[in-house]
């Protein structure tokens, strides 16, 4: 069995579509076409279904695909064994979590790594956990999903959340914006709209990712729950009713068991949490309440009681 063909159907797994892995693999389409095809003739099966919107697995496919990326970890871990001596951490690393984590990270703590690991190409994939396909990265950043088989989870620390409204809506109700990221997201959120006093107003707006509830909450769509650390340092928002978080969420790493143990994997875990504080705890706490308006803020100001 050519494993140049085995690697273009688990490039196709993870792209989702052929001229996207034949990019990636550097080859061209008709190429990794036939390569695709010859592949499951000698299989005597289908691996992908091809519809419009691209290569779905079918279910003997994922069967067949999450044999190949065992081997395919296997043999970079041969590769991460034999160069171990001789360098610093290389390859690359898939990095996968909430549009709003992967751009934090990237804007605060990723520069920091690739100075520190010159041989270690970042890769991140910004998108909802049920969207990715098993092995297809290298490690993942989660709130609340459980780990998929082969992988298992590690705590990386709590993340804060508040109640914001846009610093031009203070002294008006504009309504709720709403985090939509989960069944447990929506009861926290819940749980800590009842610790206000005030309740009122109808739901505007929901989004599963915060930085476009924050985008939402800064145009005085509505006042919502966001992560402090985006939050805080953000001059169009004022923290609104509380000198505490409303909730904290525990953010985890989830790590597949067949490339935990490689240098770049293990590397990429130290930096995880070394930059945690940095990038997910806030900074320059404000707070206001919205009834009371610009005057309660400035009186806050002057009294250093943020």
């Amino acid at each position: 069995m050519d494993w140049n063909n085995l690697k273009v159907a688990l490039a196709i797994s993870r792209a989702g579509s052929l001229t996207r892995a034949a990019k990636k693999l550097g080859v061209d389409t008709s190429t990794a076409g036939r390569r695709l095809s010859s592949l499951e003739a000698e299989l005597g099966i289908m691996l992908f279904v091809r519809t419009k919107t691209g290569f779905v697995l079918t279910d003997a496919g994922r069967v067949a695909i999450g044999h190949v990326a065992e081997v395919q970890n296997k043999i970079e871990l041969l590769v991460d064994a034999v160069t171990e001596s001789e360098q610093s951490p290389a390859g690359t690393v898939r990095l996968a979590g909430d549009t709003w984590i992967v751009s934090r990270l990237a804007e605060v703590a990723v520069p920091a790594f690739l100075n520190a690991y010159p041989q270690i190409e970042l890769q991140t994939v910004a998108c909802p956990a049920a969207h990715l396909v098993q092995g297809d990265v290298s490690l993942s950043l989660w709130f609340d999903e459980e780990p998929q088989e082969g992988a298992f989870r590690i705590s990386l620390g709590s993340v804060p959340y508040a109640f914001y409204c846009a610093r031009n809506s203070v002294g008006r109700d504009p309504g709720w914006v709403s985090l939509s990221d989960g069944k447990t997201a929506s009861l926290l959120v819940e749980r800590a709209k009842r610790r206000l006093k005030r309740r009122e107003g109808p739901t505007r707006f929901s989004s599963t990712d915060a930085g476009v509830l924050l985008n939402a909450v800064r145009a005085g769509v509505g006042k919502g729950l966001l992560p402090m650390c985006l939050a805080e340092s953000d001059e169009g928002l004022v923290r609104i009713n509380a000198d505490e978080p409303a909730i904290e969420r525990v953010l985890y790493i989830h790590v597949c068991h067949d490339t935990v143990e490689t240098q770049r994997v293990q590397a990429a875990i130290k930096w995880l949490r070394e930059c945690f504080a940095s990038v997910f705890q806030p900074t320059l706490p404000e707070c206001v309440d919205p009834e009371r308006g610009e005057e309660d803020l400035q009186t806050r100001r002057r009294s250093g009681k943020f």
